[in-house]
């Protein structure tokens, strides 16, 4: 049997941050957790669609119809839940959700056009520590494990 991606609950807290970040209809969330957690996740309208239903039943979001579709959005009390609970699915996971301007948002990015050449890169032709160095000099901060605090 595989191994579920997402823990019990973990789901709908995932689809509350999506609806949070910009209102969305059903495929919207679909190609939106595709493009977040593939190739690992595939996301199945029998999983989301129940979980959107549930939160919509529970307050968290809601509906509007228009064009033949519902596009969801969040409620005050749907982001409410959302900020007691992101942080630790984004350690988990990996991914930070509703941070469309963060250094998450453009590390996403960077991750997204770099996911098709996955093992065709030489990682010794990667420059992600150089780069993370330049950036940590940007803002005075270092994570070096040599650096001693």
């Amino acid at each position: 049997m595989p191994r579920r991606f997402f823990r019990h609950g973990e789901l709908p807290l995932v689809l509350l941050a999506l609806v949070a970040e910009q209102p969305r209809h059903g495929y919207e969330i679909m190609s939106e957790l595709a493009r977040l957690f593939g190739p690992g996740y595939r996301p199945s309208p029998g999983s989301v669609y129940p979980a959107v239903e549930a939160l919509e039943a529970e307050g968290l979001i809601e509906g509007e119809v228009g064009d033949g579709r519902t596009t969801y959005r969040t409620t005050a009390a749907g982001e409410q839940a959302l900020g007691a609970r992101g942080d630790a699915l984004e350690l988990r996971t990996g991914t930070r959700l509703g941070a469309g301007d963060s250094i998450y948002a453009a590390f996403a990015s960077f991750k997204a056009r770099l996911a098709p050449l996955s093992g065709r890169v030489d990682p010794q032709a990667v420059v992600l520590e150089r780069a993370a160095g330049e950036i940590e000099s940007l803002n005075g901060l270092s994570t070096n494990k040599e650096t001693k605090l």
